[in-house]
Order: structure tokens, then C-alpha cells, then sequence
């Protein structure tokens, strides 16, 4: 039996951090944290047919993800500035009009859903019509079987009520964070504590799984049939927090592939996402005893 197959669809970039620029964007990051734990990752998106875009193209293929995928068009690549504050919770200054705002349905992307085991996809690269079009069908056009994952990840104001409910008539899981569970829960006229909110989503939606995270708090999987798990955030030395979501979201979901219980995917996820809040950066490499701890903790 082969790899599970894994795909992360929208937004590809250059973090700027204050120590220097570095690969960023969600897929990628959910993609490449996905392979260090098994699964054949690849990435739906678009860069630049510039210099940028060279070097972000290279970069993504050193890490030894599958980029056929990933177009060239004529809008710049994109770069995001982030600040982090005193805690290395980071803030971004997202260019508009960028390569990934333009990503068309070709083969080659529909080549990347078939056979897919899961899907991942968020609202960023919504926020421009052609780029919104084209993940729907794909997730649309995703097998059978498929478990398509919803991380919400809402910046800024790139994002609307229709996006959202857009998506979540899609998803399987759903994962979002303290800021976000607020948002949702006015754009659906849900009201009450975050565990009835999160009930109420999984209902509405017909979702399998909601992952609600808490910073530093903690965090809560909540499944279909009234399961739900519960962790603490381990206390860590954070260099900053950049890509530990979607760590968590790729942990999660290479878990359930594995046929892991829910509460195991979820204990992994915490442990991993842990681990990338102590390194700087969204892509920071599991090493053979990081992997050795999520197995054997």
C-alpha cells in the first residue's frame, strides 16, 4: 500500500521575517509538514514568472514536494512582511494582486486532487474570484473518500460570510482558532459558549471533526458523534508561532490517514506544533527524534 496522497491548495510566498525571508504560505507548509511524517504531499498554486518566483520554485522543490502543480503567470510573486510581537505571535502585510490570486483549474492541478486522501485548503487565496473558483472545483473535483480539510486561517479582511459557508459545506474538518470561532459564529447567528458553537458547526455543516485552537491555552477536537478531546499547550522556550498551525492541521490529518484514534492524532499535532513554536520560521524539519517523541510519547 502506498503513501497516502496529500494536497495543499492556495496561497504560495516569501514570508519576510525580521531575520530574513523565508518559503511560506499555508499549503506549503501543511504540504511539507505532511511529508515528514509519511504522506506524498504536493501543492496547487502560482508564482511569478520572475526571479522571485525561481528561487520560490526551487525552494519548494528542494523540499522535495510535488510541484507540477504549481503555475507561472504573469502577476508578481507574492511576499508577505511579518512582525512578531513580544510573545512571536507574528502580524502580515499581504500584498494583493499576486500570482496566487490568479490560479486556473488545469490538468495538472486536477491531475494533483486524483487519488487524493486529503485535501487542505483555506480562505486567503479566496479572497480574488478566479483563484476562489478554481478550489472549489477542485475540491469538488477531489475522489470519493476524500477527507477535505477546511483551515480557515481568515486574515485581515480577505474574507466574507460566503467564503466561509462556501467552504464549510465542503469540509469534513474544520479548524480554527480562538479569533475565528467569534467571526463564524456571526456569520451563522450561533450563539453560546465556544464548546456549543463548536457543537453547533459540527451540526449545521455536517462536519466530521471540528479542531478548535487556543494559543497558548490549549486545544479541543470535537467529532460528529459528540467525541472530544482536550490538551493543554505544552510550555515551550517560543522563538515564534509562524506555520505551528498549520503544522498542527498536517499532524492531524497524516494521523487520521494513519488510522490512529482521534485523541492520539490529536496528542501528535499538540506535540508537533509545540515543536515548531521553538524554531524560527514556518518550515522547520522534524529530526528522527522529533519523530521518535510524537510516536512514543
Amino acid at each position: 500500500m502506498g503513501k497516502p496522497k496529500i494536497v495543499g491548495i492556495g496561497e504560495l510566498l516569501w514570508d519576510v521575517l525580521p531575520a530574513g525571508r523565508r518559503l511560506g504560505g499555508a499549503p506549503v507548509n501543511f504540504a511539507f509538514y505532511a511529508q515528514e511524517q509519511g504522506a506524498e504531499a504536493c501543492i496547487v498554486s502560482a508564482v511569478g514568472q520572475d526571479a522571485s518566483g525561481d528561487e520560490l520554485f526551487g525552494g519548494i522543490a528542494a523540499l522535495g514536494l510535488g510541484v507540477r502543480a504549481v503555475q507561472r503567470n504573469a502577476h508578481p510573486t507574492s511576499t508577505v512582511e511579518v512582525t512578531l510581537d513580544a510573545a512571536g505571535v507574528p502580524a502580515y502585510r499581504i500584498r494583493e494582486q499576486v500570482a496566487w490570486d490568479y490560479i486556473e483549474r488545469t490538468a495538472e492541478a486536477d491531475a494533483a486532487v486524483a487519488g487524493a486522501a486529503v485535501v487542505c485548503w483555506g480562505s486567503l487565496a479566496q479572497r480574488n474570484a478566479v483563484s476562489r473558483r478554481t478550489i472549489l472545483a477542485l475540491v469538488d473535483a477531489a475522489p470519493v473518500g476524500c477527507l477535505r480539510l477546511f483551515d480557515i486561517n481568515l486574515r485581515l479582511n480577505y474574507y466574507d460570510e460566503r467564503i466561509v459557508r462556501d467552504s464549510l459545506e465542503r469540509a469534513d474538518i474544520l479548524k480554527l482558532n480562538e479569533d475565528e470561532l467569534p467571526v463564524v459564529a456571526r456569520f451563522f447567528g450561533l450563539e453560546g459558549a465556544a464548546e456549543r458553537v463548536v457543537a453547533q458547526l459540527v451540526e449545521r455543516f455536517s462536519l466530521r471533526y471540528v479542531v478548535f485552537t487556543e494559543g497558548g491555552r490549549g486545544s479541543r477536537v470535537t467529532a460528529a458523534d459528540g467525541r472530544t478531546s482536550y490538551l493543554a499547550t505544552p510550555r515551550v522556550e517560543v522563538a515564534d508561532t509562524v506555520g505551528a498551525g498549520d503544522a498542527f492541521t498536517a499532524t492531524f490529518a497524516a494521523s487520521l490517514m494513519q488510522g490512529l484514534p482521534m485523541e492520539e492524532c490529536h496528542r501528535r499535532a499538540v506535540a508537533v506544533a509545540a515543536f515548531v513554536c521553538t524554531r524560527h520560521g514556518a518550515i522547520a524539519p522534524l529530526s528522527e527524534f522529533m519523530k521518535t517523541e510524537i510516536t512514543n510519547r
